[in-house]
């Protein structure tokens, strides 16, 4: 019986691994808001890297958009951060931070500025334990 158990196991095991690491396919001509609202769908849904490659698709495919990018920005890192990667996370707050260091700064939304400062000095405390 436990032969039996272990055989199924084996042979399971490649087919659970394939479903957790394709990597999400992002149909192409999407709306910003469309971006946006599939990655909070997956972020909901816990499907964190899935997030994390719709906020990079959006990047890639408006790079015009400054305001919402900044947005994609700190979500990607906080997304970084939900996942457990504290030191990726912090790297990409400390990034998004500098942006806000260029002279074009006051034009910039505040929000990705103060809620990137607040998770930074949360994940710095929990670096330092």
């Amino acid at each position: 019986m436990k032969k039996i158990a272990l055989f199924t196991l084996i042979l399971l095991l490649p087919l659970l691994w394939s479903c957790t690491s394709a990597p999400p396919e992002i149909e192409a001509g999407l709306q910003p808001r469309e971006y946006f609202q599939r990655a909070q769908d997956a972020t909901e849904a816990s499907k964190y890297k899935t997030a994390v490659a719709y906020y990079e698709a959006f990047l890639e495919a408006y790079p015009e958009e400054r305001d919402r990018g900044l947005w994609a920005e700190y979500e990607i890192a906080l997304l970084y951060e939900k996942m457990g990667d504290l030191e990726q996370s912090l790297k990409l707050f400390e990034a998004l931070l500098a942006r806000y260091d260029s002279p074009d700064a006051e034009t910039y939304p505040p929000g990705p500025q103060i809620l990137s400062l607040k998770v930074k000095t949360r994940i710095e405390a929990a670096l330092a334990k």
